[in-house]
């Protein structure tokens, strides 16, 4: 479909004004590691240093709900004495580590960060990544404030409206692991080599995969009509991914409406539309069982364990 004028406009000049605020608030991110760096996979984020990346309209859009949970969660703490966009520094071998709290509570006693994400699903505890994203503000902080400094990620499902609030303490043993992974981005600058590729929640997104050694193991080429075949499974799970996230905004929509109007099931032609009940359940944390109690894990394991088949699929990133 021909694009209307109004459209070739956005996708062009969307990108030049998002990277201009980028500089603006941020400055060169070339130019130093900042926490979401160090938490990303490194041969992502020495490549976004050292090669000029693009991102298409769509990236470029999502990007942009960390921003409108920015403005939430400026929201949530209004009424509170808040600084925003705190500028933290420091240095290792003569290269900028630097990081821009979103927002920052302080008294005379302790200074505590409150870290807005965006997520597009519930979850249970901050990502991993998060977390070393967070030690390396709070240990930047500390180094600027000297005073006791701890945390708080505010994740927000900006699509159901869903929202959880995750403390985050400072530990000296991540902090020093964030800065160590700081010094491997900084030793591969100064040195013109790649990090090893690291796999992430994101690697299908990653603007880098066409090329990383980590996705390109084992792919072989192919050509004819296996080629078509594949570009075709890949662009119908590109469509798939985009109809999920159409549905599952309407289905959140649908949800209130008949929780509200207390509609237990809708027909719509052939189809019927039901409301499910909330319920909850209890079950196991086998890999904590694994890691706290292994020779009870062990005994449950041989007494009740199953063994599943599964077959193998189609993988898509």
């Amino acid at each position: 479909m021909k694009k209307s004028r109004l459209e070739a406009f956005i996708e062009k000049n969307l990108p030049k004004v998002l990277k201009e605020e980028s500089i603006a608030s941020l400055g060169d991110r070339k130019q130093y590691v900042g926490s979401s760096d160090i938490g990303s996979c490194l041969r992502k984020s020495y490549l976004d240093k050292v090669r000029d990346t693009e991102y298409d309209i769509a990236t470029l859009i999502r990007f942009e709900r960390g921003h409108i949970s920015e403005g939430i969660v400026r929201k949530m703490l209004t009424g509170l004495k808040v600084q925003e966009q705190v500028e933290v520094k420091g240095t290792v071998h003569g290269f900028g580590l630097k990081s821009h709290i979103d927002f920052m509570l302080e008294d005379k006693n302790e200074c505590v960060v409150v870290e807005a994400k965006s997520v597009s699903s519930s979850i249970t505890e901050p990502y991993t990544s998060w977390v070393l994203q967070v030690q390396y503000q709070l240990h930047l902080l500390s180094i600027n404030r000297k005073k006791p400094v701890r945390a708080h990620i505010i994740a927000i499902d900006i699509n159901s409206g869903w929202f959880k609030t995750f403390e985050v303490a400072y530990n000296e043993t991540l902090a020093q692991m964030a800065l160590r992974r700081a010094t491997q981005l900084i030793t591969a600058i100064k040195e013109n080599k790649e990090p090893q590729a690291e796999e992430q929640l994101y690697c299908s997104m990653c603007p880098h995969k066409a090329d990383c050694p980590l996705m390109n193991a084992g792919a072989v080429e192919v050509q004819g009509d296996i080629q078509q075949l594949a570009r075709e499974i890949a662009d119908l799970n590109k469509q798939k991914k985009q109809l999920e996230k159409m549905l599952d905004a309407k289905k959140v929509e649908m949800e209130e409406f008949m929780k509200t109007a207390k509609i237990e099931k809708i027909r719509v032609e052939d189809n019927f539309i039901s409301l499910a009940n909330d319920f909850s359940y209890s079950s196991i944390d086998t890999k904590e069982l694994k890691q706290k109690e292994p020779e009870l894990y062990e005994m449950l394991i041989g007494k009740y364990g199953k063994t599943i088949a599964r077959k193998g699929y189609i993988q898509i990133k």
